[in-house]
């Protein structure tokens, strides 16, 4: 299930307004609350759970194309979103000791929702950025070959790019920030846009 086009453009109109709408920071250990928990709580006073359910459920409905495929839901309790959005994030960093470059990544993840009378649970987002690599040919090895690289969020001893070392310091400022800019913009369109749908 990928976002829609127009949406995403939504979405990075969100980033500047997000000051008021920081559902989760990311750490090494993943993303957590600002008080580090691993789920936070929005209150919609006076909203009963069905109705909050159904709100949710209709937005990321208007939100994706083909929501369906990527949907998991408990009637009127939860509901487990999977999407994957190519080129999602932006990142330099060096590849290989030849220099610093661009590079676009994949993003596939999963938000999950829970509801009762008054309250949106949203437990911390999970996720993976993969980026498509092209072979290269160097004279001394020959061809190189192609596939998928993973970007870890902690650096292991066989990894050469991380955002965050196995001390916990950051490496990739602008993969962190950019990560939890996604996720906070994706939410806050989510949320916000539940909260406009009339019951009737």
């Amino acid at each position: 299930m990928k976002i829609k086009k127009g949406h995403s453009i939504i979405i990075l109109l969100l980033v500047t307004q997000l000051s008021f709408a920081q559902y989760f920071k990311l750490t090494p250990q993943g993303f957590v609350s600002n008080d580090n928990s691993d789920y936070t709580v929005v209150d919609v006073p006076n909203v009963k759970q069905n109705n909050l359910y159904k709100n949710v459920l209709n937005a990321i409905n208007s939100l994706y194309s083909n929501p369906q495929k990527g949907l998991n839901v408990v009637e009127g309790e939860s509901i487990s979103l999977t999407a994957y959005e190519e080129n999602a994030l932006t990142i330099k960093h060096s590849a290989g000791g030849f220099g610093k470059g661009i590079y676009k990544y994949d993003l596939s993840y999963t938000l999950s929702f829970l509801f009762k009378d008054g309250k949106i649970r949203i437990n911390s987002p999970t996720f993976e950025c993969k980026r498509w690599y092209e072979g290269t040919y160097r004279p001394t090895s020959g061809w190189g070959s192609s596939g998928w690289f993973t970007l870890k969020l902690v650096k292991g001893d066989k990894d050469r790019v991380a955002i965050y070392d196995k001390n916990g310091k950051l490496l990739l400022e602008d993969a962190s920030s950019g990560l939890e800019n996604h996720f906070n913009s994706v939410l806050k369109q989510i949320i916000e846009k539940s909260k406009k749908i009339n019951n009737w």
